[in-house]
């Protein structure tokens, strides 16, 4: 009962702050999707790589000395002893599955957002981002390539969220139906580049953001931009 009423307390303090922040149209122009500030808040989140079927990488989620969250650890490729797998060498850390509060299933809409944005510094290996949103099959992910512009230092990326690829097992699935956007459950990273070796992700924050010109997946311009309704998305993109 007491975790039920903790989280029903956060999730009415995240709403009025969201409220409070909105714009003149009551347009939210950004909501906080993962906390990683402290080491409580790496307890919201788990990690997992190809020891759960008998593989032989490593992986760990700390917080730095600065508050910001570390996933790191060690690539292997050493295959399992169970023959029936053939490939093996990832990692992964994602929020941990919602749970109910007073105002639903404490699930997230990103309907109400265009982009997600991610503000990380990482080595120049090949990482994955996650998302999960209400599915009928549990193992179905919505994944997009990071894409990591200058490897070792902090730089800020932005993802809109219609461009995300379905995929089950890592495998890109030949439907690509839209993510249950109104329920939004996860978010995480992956690393599954066939190589061996350390890898190390570091990342400050996770949110979902609108623009000045964007509500979800509508266009909101002001009466006099020189653009039109029919700028379509990616030429408009390019000029925020």
């Amino acid at each position: 009962m007491s975790g039920y009423l903790s989280r029903s307390a956060k999730a009415i303090k995240e709403t009025a702050t969201m409220i409070y922040n909105a714009d003149y149209m009551f347009r939210a122009l950004e909501r906080p999707v993962a906390s990683v500030a402290c080491s409580a808040d790496l307890d919201n989140w788990v990690k997992g790589s190809d020891r759960d079927i008998g593989g032989f990488s490593d992986v760990w989620l700390d917080t730095t000395i600065s508050g910001h969250a570390k996933f790191h650890g060690y690539i292997s490729q050493k295959l399992p002893e169970d023959t029936r797998y053939k490939r093996s060498g990832y990692a992964m850390v994602r929020t941990r599955d919602p749970k109910p509060d007073i105002l639903g299933a404490g699930t997230w809409d990103s309907s109400l957002y265009r982009y997600l944005a991610l503000r990380v510094k990482a080595d120049r290996r090949k990482y994955f981002v996650n998302l999960k949103s209400d599915t009928l099959i549990n193992t179905d992910i919505y994944q997009h390539l990071l894409p990591i512009r200058t490897p070792g230092r902090w730089e800020t990326i932005i993802i809109p969220f219609n461009a995300f690829t379905l995929t089950s097992n890592s495998v890109i699935l030949a439907a690509q139906p839209a993510m249950a956007s109104t329920k939004m459950e996860t978010v995480g990273f992956s690393i599954s580049d066939r190589r061996e070796g350390p890898f190390s992700l570091e990342f400050a924050w996770v949110k979902a953001i609108n623009t000045n010109f964007t509500f979800g997946e509508l266009l909101r311009l002001s009466y006099h931009t020189e653009v039109t309704w029919k700028t379509d998305f990616d030429k408009l993109d390019k000029r925020l």
